[in-house]
């Protein structure tokens, strides 16, 4: 009951924040995307403190202003949107596609889902493009994004020397791995690397470095959490980001290329036990309880592949991957996850072969808009890129979209790179 006003008080000061500026409340929800986990019965229906706050912006957003009475449903040139019209018909399109995987496998477990991964994420996106309007707007964007990082790690750090949230798989003599507020470690990793990445380059970018400390002290906070979770895919996602800037960039090319040539070398000369491991898995590794998790991820995508032989153009549905893959699973003592763990197979078997589509086209899109921000030599053009790389590097190997947080923070990158790359203004 104390929760339950405690969010209710909560919620009613976001609501006036919000209608005071909507702007801030955008901001607050950025620096509070871990509130999924703060969760609320409201009619018999499961809620989040998350959820509430985009449900209630939404809604600010549609009445002030009296915006409801504008509302144009019209996806043509001719209707005021500031969202550009092949954007209007990628969203539109992808949420019919998740609209059609919920029928394929319409459970309540597969509603709320929908609901948390493409319908909220999208209003949020909605007010985010349209209250993000100038240089100033996006400083509040990225200093909340800077208060995520920094609190997330304050807990973290707390975890690190108390039992708080500690999880007993993780104690010794197994490898520590810390989660923060979150109940696995991956999921701590998953929001912070794409962020971390953005951080970096701000600061590598910044005119004035010591003025702009803030974004280098984001970046190692960011830095810290993925080396304390000990997520080999976020560790990797930003090293080669990193890295690629080095090779590409111009301004740092010259030191960057022999840098990497030098890691390399180090790399071949000094392998560490888990690049020995990876260089020496089979493709078709036959598993048993001292298997990698390069092992384990080559078996879970090779029954997921045989899965989707036979479920080629719909996938599984939403929520529908655990069930399905139970006829293809060939070790009863291996869990079978949530996901595959593979962005493109994420997607196909949740949303099936449109929804892929889709989603390729939408990567496609991103691809051409950070590749015009280079044309226009804007300062940008980096510190996006290293974040949308990182975000695309980890999900390969593993789920970067399909969780609350997670889904809302790609509305929130994409957003940010549509803005900037809109707006000539913004320097």
């Amino acid at each position: 009951m104390i929760s339950e006003i405690f969010m209710l008080i909560a919620l009613i000061a976001f609501v006036i924040s919000s209608y005071k500026r909507t702007i801030w409340g955008v901001a607050i929800i950025v620096a509070l995307l871990p509130t999924y986990l703060w969760r609320v019965t409201l009619f018999n229906l499961p809620s989040t403190f998350l959820e509430l706050m985009i449900i209630s912006l939404f809604v600010i957003w549609l009445l002030k202003g009296k915006r409801i009475t504008k509302i144009n449903f019209s996806l043509s040139k001719k209707a005021y949107n500031v969202l550009p019209v092949k954007w209007r018909y990628l969203l539109v399109t992808w949420l019919l596609v998740s609209i059609l995987a919920l029928v394929i496998n319409f459970t309540y477990t597969s509603l709320g889902l929908w609901r948390a991964y493409w319908l909220e994420p999208i209003m949020f996106f909605l007010v985010f493009i349209y209250s993000v309007k100038s240089r100033q707007d996006i400083i509040n964007i990225i200093k909340a994004l800077g208060v995520l990082v920094i609190w997330l790690l304050i807990t973290t750090m707390y975890q690190n020397f108390s039992d708080w949230n500690f999880i007993a798989a993780y104690n010794p003599p197994n490898i520590k791995r810390l989660t923060g507020v979150f109940s696995y470690p991956n999921a701590l990793a998953l929001l912070v690397a794409p962020i971390t990445a953005l951080f970096f380059g701000l600061w590598a970018y910044s005119k004035n470095k010591l003025k702009e400390i803030i974004y280098l002290i984001a970046f190692i906070a960011g830095l810290i959490l993925a080396l304390l979770s000990r997520s080999d895919g976020a560790i990797l996602a930003l090293g080669l980001s990193i890295l690629l800037w080095l090779i590409l960039a111009k301004k740092i090319r010259k030191i960057g290329i022999p840098l990497v040539i030098m890691t390399l070398i180090a790399i071949v000369i000094l392998p560490t036990e888990k690049i020995e491991s990876a260089l020496t898995t089979n493709i078709n590794p036959k598993l048993d309880l001292q298997s990698s998790s390069v092992d384990i991820r080559l078996n879970q995508w090779q029954e997921t592949t045989d899965m989707l032989q036979d479920n080629l153009i719909f996938g599984l549905g939403i929520d529908g991957y655990q069930d399905g893959l139970l006829a293809y699973h060939q070790y009863q003592w291996l869990e079978i996850y949530l996901y595959p763990h593979n962005i493109f197979l994420n997607f196909w078997t949740e949303l099936g072969l449109a929804g892929l589509i889709v989603f390729l086209l939408i990567l496609i899109s991103i691809i051409y808009l950070l590749k015009r921000l280079f044309a226009n030599r804007s300062v940008w053009a980096w510190p996006l890129s290293m974040m949308w790389l990182t975000w695309f590097i980890h999900g390969l190997v593993d789920v970067p979209y399909f969780k609350n947080d997670l889904s809302v923070l790609f509305f929130i990158m994409l957003g940010l790179t549509l803005v900037v790359q809109q707006d000539k203004k913004i320097k």
